[in-house]
């Protein structure tokens, strides 16, 4: 059930938590073996509250597992020897940090990559990657609760070896939990490449690349995939997914446009409760300006560029909110250079695009869309540079990149960082609306904006203050009573916070988490109960603040989850008016008076006096030079009047009379 806070609790808790700093409870790692520098294996990919104020908690984790320290053992059944490849882990802890439940997709012989998780209405809703490779008969597969062999899926008749008792295969999943752990749904899809290649096509995951897949599940039992994809082949050669290992629910895709090369691209599929194919459509629809004077065969339908999917969430209504970033492909004599004809254009459909000015702008062309439950694109916007993008060159250089969002109260959040030079800009919308950095600096800095969740508009951002920040695979952002929370890292005194903003971009505070190391892919959640959970991947010991310290091993990555309670952050956020002197008094006499009065303003001395009436109204405007003025009030009928004197230094002074006759 979820805890609604009233207008009185909320001022009980004003009152009660106004100088409250919220306190840090617990923290757990976990770490294993690591594949060759960077495929760091341990690492968080979503975390999220239930209802009832339980944390879930999905990413990957590499061979040899320890938690806290401990080994941590993913089955009560003995496990034969493990090769170099990672596994994903979901596990449920309380409020006290107590691990109540887990669950583990680990195959032998080839990795298991954790996509996406959502949870909502107490449903625990996952998607991933596996496969099943292996010639040996002790080939093996875990797959949540059960353990799968070669030798027990060769007994069984060809027409049962489907997903995930299917060998030779790789395979996306997409499953469903109850609160308890209990698994009540899951779905398999294999891709097919429509690249030929000696007669036979390519079988892959619907995320090949396994950094991000952003997964939605709607209350109507509709999925959403955003997926990158391999665009590779001719329009006669479809690509084709197959549900469940089913031919008849084997969907051929006759995708736009010939290339003979592997083009990067990615998909929007949504499938039914019955899961069936929806709608499958590709996320760019065509672009130009892209570099036409080496693309032979690849046109405007088939651009050269780098997709990377960052964040995702929805409203309401069910519209999804996709930000990412591409990159075009640049500086490299195989794809010809900087040949592209700007500005360029990625348009997502025949109305919305995404416009790439210079190479700047080229290197990361960061974008958020919104699309409705049919697919359609409502709204898209951007966050621009201008400059050369050189490294060498300071001054003229320019970066930005922003990576998760999130949805609150018609309002989008995009987190990010960004710097540049002199003579070179970072902004949103306009040049008029630009990202404030220190004085002084180029370096990035941490940042978060906001946008209109119904028109895309440009609403505003705030900047973390003095810290060169450094955000790194995926990063979240949450939001609560009005308050925007995220992590963000000081490359400079190798220190990392929990920092938070007012969504009017006032700079609120930050919690100190040290590290040797860059905290990397991290990522914040709230509930509404007053629970921050702070998560990340470091390559060292992390000590946050009240002395609570994670252990992690120095040298290979560690997954690291922490949890903070603030109940302050039940209270909404109210901008604090800036502080301004009040105003000096004006000595007046006689008072009351009938025919004139003196105004002494004492050491100030006024350019002006304004004379008002009890209702505001300005009557008169009386130039003066002196501390003392004479005013006559002669045709002001009888009443309560006001007196304002102003210098040219913006300083004020008041006095209130009355005349009678």
């Amino acid at each position: 059930m979820k805890h609604r806070i009233t207008p009185f609790l909320a001022f009980v808790l004003l009152i009660a938590t106004a100088t409250a700093q919220g306190e840090w409870k617990w923290a757990h790692y976990w770490t294993g073996s690591d594949g060759a520098y960077p495929s760091y294996y341990n690492y968080i990919t979503n975390t999220a509250f239930d209802d009832e104020g339980n944390l879930y908690v999905y990413g990957s984790m590499g061979n040899t597992p320890i938690m806290d320290g401990d080994f941590f053992e993913f089955s009560s059944q003995p496990m034969p020897g493990v090769q170099g490849a990672p596994a994903i882990l979901l596990a449920k802890f309380d409020t006290l940090g107590n691990m109540l439940w887990y669950k583990v997709v680990k195959s032998q012989t080839e990795g298991s990559y954790p996509h996406w998780m959502e949870v909502r209405d107490n449903r625990i809703c996952i998607s991933g990657s596996s496969s099943f490779f292996g010639s040996s008969s002790n080939a093996w597969l875990y797959f949540m609760d059960t353990l799968i062999t070669k030798a027990q899926i060769d007994t069984m008749p060809a027409e049962e070896r489907k997903p995930p008792f299917k060998t030779y295969s790789r395979w996306t999943f997409f499953a469903q939990f109850d609160t308890d752990g209990e698994l009540s749904d899951c779905h398999f899809v294999e891709a097919f490449s429509r690249e030929v290649i000696n007669g036979i096509r390519t079988k892959q995951s619907l995320c090949p690349n396994p950094e991000v897949a952003p997964t939605h599940n709607d209350r109507n039992g509709n999925t959403y995939l955003f997926s990158y994809i391999i665009y590779g082949g001719t329009e006669a050669d479809p690509y084709t997914i197959m549900i469940d290992g089913d031919t008849n629910r084997t969907y051929n895709l006759f995708l736009p446009g010939n290339t003979d090369r592997n083009i990067e691209n990615a998909m929007l599929y949504k499938f039914t409760p019955e899961w069936t194919l929806d709608f499958a459509h590709l996320l760019v629809n065509h672009a130009d300006g892209i570099a036409t004077p080496y693309e032979f065969t690849h046109d405007s339908i088939n651009p050269l560029f780098r997709y990377y999917a960052r964040g995702l969430s929805y409203d309401d209504e069910e519209n999804m909110y996709l930000s990412g970033r591409i990159e075009l492909v640049l500086n490299t004599a195989s794809h010809g250079g900087n040949l592209h004809n700007y500005p360029a254009h990625i348009w997502w459909d025949d109305n919305h695009c995404l416009t790439i000015n210079d190479i700047s702008s080229a290197v990361s062309a960061n974008f958020v869309i919104k699309y409705n439950t049919d697919g359609q694109v409502v709204w898209s916007n951007q966050i621009s540079t201008r400059g050369e993008w050189n490294p060498d060159n300071s001054e003229s250089s320019s970066s930005a990149y922003w990576y998760g969002n999130y949805f609150y109260n018609n309002c989008v959040y995009m987190i990010g960082a960004g710097g540049y030079g002199s003579d070179a800009l970072v902004y949103f919308e306009d040049e008029d609306n630009y990202l404030q950095l220190a004085i002084g600096t180029n370096k990035d800095i941490a940042f978060f904006a906001r946008y209109d969740a119904t028109t895309g508009n440009y609403l505003n951002h705030g900047i973390v203050p003095g810290v060169e920040s450094i955000f790194e695979g995926l990063a979240q952002p949450s939001v609560i009573g009005n308050k925007v929370l995220a992590l963000a890292a000081d490359a400079v005194l190798q220190n990392h916070s929990l920092v938070m903003w007012g969504n009017d971009g006032t700079f609120l505070q930050r919690d100190i988490l040290y590290s040797s190391q860059r905290l990397q892919k991290t990522s914040v959640c709230t509930s509404e109960e007053g629970y921050i959970a702070v998560c990340m991947m470091t390559l060292g010991p992390v000590t946050i603040e009240n002395d609570l310290t994670v252990n992690c091993s120095s040298g290979r990555s560690s997954a690291v989850i922490a949890m903070k309670y603030d109940p302050e952050l039940l209270v909404p956020y109210v901008k604090v008016p800036e502080y301004q002197s009040p105003p000096l008094k004006l000595r007046i006499w006689p008072n009351p008076a009938s025919s004139f009065i003196s105004a002494d303003c004492g050491d100030m001395r006024p350019e002006t006096i304004l004379l008002f009436d009890e209702n505001g109204r300005e009557l008169r405007r009386i130039s003066c030079d002196n501390t003392l003025t004479v005013i006559s009030l002669v045709g002001l009928p009888d009443g309560t009047y006001l007196l304002k004197a102003v210098s040219s230094d913006g300083t004020t002074a008041v006095g209130r009379f009355v005349k009678a006759e």
